[in-house]
């Protein structure tokens, strides 16, 4: 088969060609960057098991292939991990995965253990795209992760973090830092929730390109919002500033009902990027957090609304952020996201806003399901995800 691609491909000319031919060949590119991939990182471990004093793996990577400094110590990470790994391994050669696949799988495998990994996340990594299986492998070595290994992640990230300001040689100020996910998830969130308003300031979608902000100009301003303050950030005694947020820029965090015991803590407790919380931060965080439970409606939350209203509830926000987690293609965080109607709720189709009857997508994933007809499907584990036009939604997968 990579024979076959590498000669197509060599000869294959992308001008004029019809869309079926020219993603036919992308299929083809994607199987020879994996293959590629599996060779270089199999050199890659063997150069490691030489162990004599030459130039080590990443050093050797980014000297040969010419690339940069961080790619290539991901790369003798993963190399590390792959040959006990062969599953996955063999998935890689054979193009079925990605080396983003590989790189996430060996993540989880150096947290827990590769032989777990490779039984338990292959048939995942088969089905989900590259940034959604990171966020689902992350989140599965976390729950399976030791306490003291827990303690040890968030004590290392504590004593690690950074924060500096200084000002250049050309008068600008210039910002750089890094917190531990304890720290930073509510930073992260009011970040987001500014960059959202100052997007909506902007005219939102119906903006002016000529006058709009570009990503990188808003997310200045609302840094310098946050650190200096000032009236557009809103004052204390406005009715914005004490409108309850959004849930979609709340801090979510997913614990398990034991692991709220005194006596014997156990269950699991992680943020929904499955960053996992210790329980010394867990109770401290208890301490200092207003918690809203999202049982589904067990609570008495409306999460049915049928058609009385069109907008997804903050209640079904909440328990949509728990299901999903985020978009349910890409995995954006739930402040880029929208709540998806399965079924339109406009006629022709009538569709309900049921917490069944919605999902989280972001803006790039909206216009694939509207503008290019891909379609919802929910698999045996209750995911959601998209598949393109004329896929076949899996063995494991209905429609939604």
């Amino acid at each position: 088969m990579h024979v076959t691609d590498f000669e197509r491909l060599s000869n294959f000319d992308p001008v004029g060609k019809t869309r079926t031919e020219l993603e036919r060949a992308l299929e083809g590119c994607g199987r020879l960057a994996a293959y590629a991939a599996a060779k270089k990182l199999a050199c890659l471990a063997a150069i490691e098991a030489l162990g004599d004093d030459g130039v080590k793996p990443a050093d050797a990577n980014r000297t040969k292939t010419r690339a940069s400094s961080k790619k290539s110590k991901r790369a003798a990470r993963t190399a590390k991990q792959l040959p006990s790994m062969p599953t996955i391994q063999q998935a890689l050669a054979d193009g079925e995965i990605s080396e983003e696949h590989a790189d996430a799988a060996a993540d989880a495998a150096a947290r827990v253990s590769p032989e777990e990994a490779d039984a338990e996340l292959t048939k995942l990594a088969l089905l989900l795209p590259a940034d959604r299986f990171a966020a689902e492998a992350n989140d599965w070595a976390g729950k399976r992760e030791s306490d003291k290994k827990k303690e040890t992640a968030q004590d290392r990230a504590r004593r690690e973090r950074t924060g500096v300001v200084w000002q250049k040689k050309n008068g600008r100020i210039g910002i750089n830092g890094e917190l531990d996910p304890v720290a930073g998830k509510p930073v992260l969130q009011a970040f987001e929730r500014a960059m959202a308003r100052l997007f909506r300031e902007d005219g939102g979608r119906d903006g002016d390109p000529a006058t709009m902000r570009t990503y990188a100009q808003r997310g200045a301003d609302a840094l310098t919002e946050l650190i200096a303050g000032g009236a557009s950030a809103g004052s204390a005694g406005s009715a914005a500033a004490n409108r309850r947020p959004h849930p979609r820029f709340v801090t979510h965090v997913r614990i398990d009902a034991d692991r709220c015991r005194a006596d014997d803590p156990s269950g699991f407790a992680a943020f929904l990027d499955g960053t996992p919380l210790p329980q010394s931060v867990l109770e401290r965080i208890a301490c200092e957090s207003a918690f809203v439970g999202s049982i589904f409606a067990a609570d008495g939350s409306i999460l049915w609304q049928g058609r009385a209203v069109r907008l997804a509830t903050d209640d079904q926000w909440n328990a949509l952020i728990d299901r999903d987690g985020g978009c349910i293609h890409c995995g954006a965080d739930p402040a880029r996201c929208q709540a998806h109607h399965l079924v339109p709720w406009s006629p022709p189709t009538f569709g309900e806003t049921d917490i069944d009857d919605l999902t989280l997508v972001c803006a790039t994933a909206h216009s694939l399901i509207h503008d290019h007809g891909y379609r919802v499907v929910i698999d045996d584990a209750g995911r959601y995800r998209l598949v393109e036009p004329g896929a076949r939604a899996g063995p494991t997968a209905q429609a939604a």
